[in-house]
């Protein structure tokens, strides 16, 4: 698993396996390995190839911020660079929108009032009132508004013991959608795909794919023979993923 923040080393790590545990990925996953400029497509080719040379992974898994632009967009542009390197596993890209600390604010109600780690945490009481999981960027500052006096949120201090608290049950009920996202890619790769596959769908420029097989590419691969000569799609044959937006 490659990351880019400091402290997703080990919130990620813990998040990834409690839900690869319940959803049925059975591989472990080794620690999380903090990677620079996975936001660009030389970033993406060398921590890829890294894993390569590893020689014993059986997966990948790409997981960082998105605080900007669409996942929908940067999401398969990220696919496609995978996808064009020809890697002997199979992967998936998460792009968290529009930070890693989206996902604790369903979880607000369970965390409020609790110590993190002996550390005063969110005050009691406190609530997400805005329309949507992804409203604004500063979800970090939000949070900080929301510590006691003289404390603010620290990812290094406040990311992991936080994490510990998510109630992913709450949190798929809630509908955040790059939480969907990273579910759906761990479901792709406990179908067991074959190398090179990508999740999600890689937006390549020339293609043989029947158009009946489109709509399920982007959910993990076609359950029947595919005609395309894309690495990574040809020899697909993984249950069907419904296919949400990311």
């Amino acid at each position: 698993m490659l990351v880019e923040g400091h402290a997703e080393v080990e919130a990620a790590g813990n998040l990834v396996a409690r839900l690869s545990r319940e959803i049925g990925v059975l591989f472990p996953w080794s620690n999380p390995i903090r990677w620079k400029n996975l936001h660009l497509r030389e970033g993406i080719r060398k921590g890829a190839e890294y894993i390569r040379a590893k020689g014993d992974a059986a997966a990948l898994l790409i997981l960082r911020d998105e605080d900007d632009e669409c996942p929908r967009t940067k999401g398969p542009e990220a696919s496609t660079w995978l996808t064009r390197l020809g890697l002997p596993f199979p992967s998936t890209v998460v792009l968290l929108h529009p930070e890693y600390e989206v996902l604790f604010l369903p979880c607000l109600e369970g965390m409020a009032g609790k110590e993190l780690d002996g550390r005063p945490g969110i005050i009691a009481g406190t609530t997400w009132q805005e329309p949507s999981w992804e409203a604004h960027r500063g979800v970090k500052e939000w949070l900080t508004r929301h510590f006691p006096e003289n404390r603010c949120y620290k990812p290094m201090l406040d990311q992991l013991p936080m994490t510990r608290m998510i109630d992913i049950p709450a949190l798929r009920a809630a509908g955040v959608p790059c939480f969907g996202t990273l579910e759906r890619g761990l479901q792709f790769l406990a179908q067991d795909p074959p190398g090179g596959a990508v999740y999600p769908y890689a937006r390549l420029e020339t293609t043989a794919i029947p158009m009946c097989c489109w709509a399920r590419v982007g959910a993990g691969g076609c359950n029947r023979g595919s005609e395309s000569s894309v690495q990574g799609v040809r020899q697909a044959r993984i249950q069907d993923i419904r296919e949400t937006p990311l």
